[in-house]
């Protein structure tokens, strides 16, 4: 508790020290006495009572005063606030949802599964920004815009299945395109697009070098993320003969070169994600890379607390007031 205005805290020390001295210098004209037949017989007598709460009284008046000039000095508490402030960071994530994204080289689960759980992931530790999601394949669209709601933006991404968009293929330069309209219109300090890809591109009518051009024209920056095992992946098929059975496919999918010119483009970084472990590491990187500056601001809001010292600083000497006029009224 603080008071906004101090001076009348003084004002209350001096007139208790006043009031001090004016009650030993009365006590002191009283000192004389005559003595009296013994009255203890008396003294547990109405009117005893009366005289012991009479000089009670005067105990009351001076603690309403003391508590009125505490009112004056207006008593506050103080509730201190923190404001974080950051320059935000807009991050697009573009998720190749194609067939190939079946294989389960990234045991017990696919491609997809992992992609999706480590994406999850990524987003719960991105509070402060906002984060949209494109999903593509032969085609690309917006599966989520640009959103704070990290609790939304889960389910949007817990939903996402292979061949969502209806047409199987992987058109790359559609999806950075895609992720830039989503970026373009924004005022943040950084604006990310984060491609999560495991196939070449063989879809769509825009160049992925030319989509990464224009993503560069707007202060864009590109994460290619290239998903799936050098050696190929494993599919699951159901064979005739021998049942189910996990077959290698050993042609790999991924065109690394064209994956690091995007990012070179763009200013951004190329990464391999070859088993679960080394995903989480590549989007934890990207994280390290991409951190927004936070400023935090405390301030103190007080509330006025005058009302409470005055109130009861009232309600006592409206008790004085009646007891002196009713009860312990003083006969002439």
């Amino acid at each position: 508790m603080r008071f906004a205005d101090p001076e009348y805290a003084f004002i209350l020390a001096a007139v208790l020290a006043a009031l001090g001295i004016y009650e030993f210098i009365s006590a002191k004209k009283r000192s004389a006495y005559v003595i009296f037949p013994k009255t203890s017989f008396f003294s547990g007598q109405p009117g005893a009572v009366r005289n012991y709460l009479r000089k009670a009284l005067k105990v009351l008046q001076y603690a309403a005063l003391i508590l009125l000039i505490t009112a004056i000095a207006r008593p506050q508490e103080g509730k201190i606030l923190d404001h974080s402030t950051d320059e935000g960071i807009d991050i697009v994530i573009a998720l190749d949802t194609s067939t190939s994204m079946k294989a389960v080289d990234f045991k017990p689960l696919n491609r997809m599964d992992a992609a999706k759980q480590v994406i999850e992931e990524f987003v719960k530790n991105r509070p402060n920004d906002r984060v949209g999601l494109v999903i593509f394949a032969g085609l690309a669209f917006t599966q989520s815009p640009l959103t704070t709601d990290k609790d939304s933006l889960a389910k949007f991404i817990k939903n996402i299945e292979i061949g969502d968009t209806g047409l199987d293929g992987t058109a790359l330069g559609s999806a950075i395109m895609t992720s830039v309209n989503r970026l373009k219109n924004s005022k943040a300090k950084s604006k990310v697009i984060i491609l999560v890809t495991d196939g070449n591109n063989n879809m769509g009518e825009i160049d992925p070098l030319t989509a990464a051009k224009i993503a560069k024209k707007f202060d864009m920056k590109v994460y290619t993320v290239g998903v799936g095992n050098p050696e190929g992946g494993l599919y699951e098929i159901d064979d005739p003969f021998f049942g189910k059975r996990e077959v290698r496919h050993t042609s790999d999918g991924i065109n690394e070169d064209a994956l690091k010119e995007i990012s070179k483009i763009t200013s951004g970084e190329y990464f391999r994600a070859q088993n679960r472990q080394s995903f989480e590491y590549v989007m934890k990187k990207i994280d390290s890379l991409e951190k927004n500056e936070i400023k935090k601001l405390n301030f103190t809001v007080y509330n006025e607390l005058y009302k409470r010292f005055a109130f009861a600083a009232f309600i006592i000497l409206l008790l004085v007031l009646i007891l002196e006029n009713t009860w312990l009224r003083k006969l002439p």
